[in-house]
């Protein structure tokens, strides 16, 4: 079955409450809730995320952005313990997830790595490695590390990190990943998604049967504001093909 996840901005004009209501209304089957999502998302305030528990109800798929500062993904040892007391305060703030990514010099750091799905674990929440997968050189050895590490969720849009291109550029890589991941890892899907490329897209993925979500984050935005219209439009869409 693929899902639908829609990307939150807490620091924008709209309110969490109401941002997270409207992707709850909307039929999104997760949220990834992230601050200062133009340094590409970071770790959000924990009332932002209790805001957004009461916002998303009971619905399982609360995922939280872990990423101490802006910049690379290669971070200190201070910054790690930083990332496990940010992992921490998600969880007791009813977090059902997290959302982070650990590179250095274009390979996983496997040391932070395991100390940081360790935290998520023994706090029983998900784990979904970002974008700093595109950063990889070797997405393919990168993608059985992660399934073998115990990673939940990938996010990957099939094009190489700051580039700017969009999913739809990246479908032959995706295809790839999906295939070797053999829905033994849900891959997400995200890099310019929205209600009218979104078909474009699935169209070309060969394995829909496979463990997979769709993200989005301006997509089904309006004038910077989460509308929950566009989010049910755009979960339209991809149920059809499921």
């Amino acid at each position: 079955m693929i899902k639908v996840e829609v990307c939150i901005n807490c620091d924008s004009n709209q309110s969490v409450h109401e941002s997270v209501g409207a992707a709850y209304k909307g039929g999104a089957s997760s949220v990834e809730l992230c601050a200062n999502m133009e340094e590409d998302g970071l770790t959000p305030k924990k009332e932002d995320i209790i805001k957004a528990r009461e916002a998303f109800k009971d619905r399982t798929g609360l995922m939280v952005m872990i990423r101490s500062r802006s910049g690379n993904f290669d971070y200190t040892i201070e910054e790690i313990k930083l990332m496990e007391m940010q992992i921490l305060n998600a969880a007791e703030a009813g977090a059902d997830g997290i959302v982070f990514g650990v590179v250095k010099n274009e390979v996983v750091d496997l040391a932070s790595l395991k100390i940081l799905i360790s935290a998520a674990k023994e706090n029983n929440l998900k784990v979904t490695f970002h974008r700093a997968f595109d950063s990889v050189s070797n997405r393919f050895k990168t993608l059985e590390l992660l399934i073998n590490n115990g990673v939940d969720r990938i996010l990957t849009s099939g094009t190489d990190w700051q580039e700017n291109k969009t999913a739809i550029q990246g479908i032959t890589l995706l295809n790839q990943i999906i295939e070797l991941a053999n829905s033994n890892i849900e891959i997400v899907i995200g890099g310019g998604i929205n209600i009218h490329n979104v078909n474009k897209i699935l169209d070309q993925i060969q394995r829909l049967n496979n463990n997979i979500s769709i993200h989005s984050y301006s997509g089904v935005q309006k004038n910077g504001f989460t509308k929950f219209e566009l989010v049910k439009s755009l979960v339209k869409k991809v149920e059809k093909y499921n």
